[in-house]
């Protein structure tokens, strides 16, 4: 049932998009067909969403006069099933095996202990980086070694935050307040939904920071590339063409005396040189191949690159999640790169503003809580409003 229903929200969502059959929502970068979903005069081969009710008809057998009913349906349905999906995948990758994005293979978490989660607090270590992106620089020994970058540390991740989730559940029901708390906080409803608000909105902007920079728990292929991986796939793709052009990359210097295609980092890798220097710590699945013990391997740039690496990265070079104002996506120096914007970028921007909001919504239903229960809240005299007074416009 959870199989069939995530069918079912994902099939709405693209016909809600308007996604033609032939193409995905990835690649359908087109913004013209952003709102084609409620065109009825849309082509034979889309879908849209004012001929819904008679899809629901020929589904189940029965049509909704109701257009409250249709619209809960449509709302409620394809949420629930997006919910019932998530939950059925959690389940395949704990149970059984699951799709890795890292190593392009299908197969069980090799870690069952979930030692390496556990020993080394990955997603501490993510959170942290994500908060001090700014100071995580190596020369400040701020570095965070480990990361989110496999199967096992999303199966071992989902297995022990859950855990603390239910012991922490069951724990609370159990027991009250501390003392300290019960002082501090105050406890009408509304203070609960602002606490709730309030929790909410940090996770949304943490998933933000996941949603742009991770792109093995938000699999390029699903998303489209990160900002890391287009800047050193532009770079990885001007190597390999001014390679085979006679350039020297490996010894090449560039206008301000570094090395214009490969350099050192601060730790002694080598990585890519220019701009995209900043990203030297990039884990994607088509330029791993390429590293050696002691970053890039220079022999394997120049003989061992594979024609599906160049493919890949020019797409990440021309996908970049870069989506302005005036629909250009992708490096702006390319061509192609016109009229894209990014899921990635739709996803981690959307979770960005809702948290936002979340947390404005907080700040709101916080201070009407205070107000509540010091006694001072007060509410409109509707005895006295304006409009009461007022001479009839007749």
């Amino acid at each position: 049932m959870m199989g069939v229903a995530g069918v079912l929200g994902a099939a709405l969502l693209c016909a809600i998009h308007g996604a033609t059959m032939e193409n995905t929502l990835f690649e359908d970068g087109d913004g013209a067909n952003t709102f084609c979903a409620f065109n009825p005069t849309q082509v034979e081969k889309t879908y849209s969403m004012v001929n819904t009710n008679r899809f629901w008809s020929q589904i189940f057998g029965v049509a909704f006069s109701n257009k409250r009913w249709l619209y809960f349906f449509m709302l409620f349905v394809p949420v629930t099933s997006l919910w019932m999906s998530a939950l059925g995948v959690v389940g395949l990758a704990l149970n059984l095996r699951a799709y890795d994005f890292v190593s392009q293979e299908i197969r069980a978490a090799e870690d069952p202990e979930f030692e390496t989660f556990y020993t080394k607090n990955i997603l501490l270590n993510e959170g942290i980086r994500a908060w001090m992106a700014a100071q995580d620089q190596p020369h400040e020994n701020l570095i965070f070694p480990r990361s989110v970058d496999d199967l096992e540390d999303i199966v071992g991740g989902h297995v022990w935050l859950g855990s603390i989730y239910i012991i922490g559940g069951i724990w609370r029901i159990l027991t009250k307040p501390f003392a300290w708390a019960r002082r501090a906080l105050v406890w009408p409803g509304e203070a609960y939904l602002s606490y709730s608000l309030a929790t909410l909105s940090i996770f949304g902007f943490i998933a933000c920071c996941f949603v742009w920079f991770n792109n093995t728990t938000y699999p390029s292929e699903f998303y489209g590339p990160t900002g890391p991986e287009a800047a050193q796939a532009q770079a990885f793709t001007f190597l390999v063409r001014d390679q085979r052009l006679g350039a020297n990359v490996g010894s090449a210097q560039g206008p301000t005396g570094l090395g214009k295609y490969l350099m050192c980092s601060l730790t002694g890798e080598v990585i890519f040189g220019g701009e995209t220097m900043r990203f030297w710590d990039l884990h994607a699945p088509w330029l791993e191949p390429l590293r050696g013990p002691n970053g890039l391997d220079l022999s394997r740039l120049k003989k061992d690159i594979q024609p599906w690496q160049e493919h890949r990265s020019a797409e990440c070079m021309t996908h970049a999640p870069l989506g302005s104002l005036n629909s250009v996506g992708g490096v702006a120096t390319e061509i192609n790169a016109v009229n894209y914007v990014s899921p990635r970028s739709w996803l981690a921007t959307s979770h960005f503003v809702l948290g936002f909001f979340l947390f404005v919504g907080h700040l709101w239903h916080a201070g009407r809580a205070r107000a509540t229960t010091a006694g001072f809240e007060k509410g409109i005299d509707h005895d006295l409003e304006p409009i009461l007074f007022m001479t009839p416009l007749n």
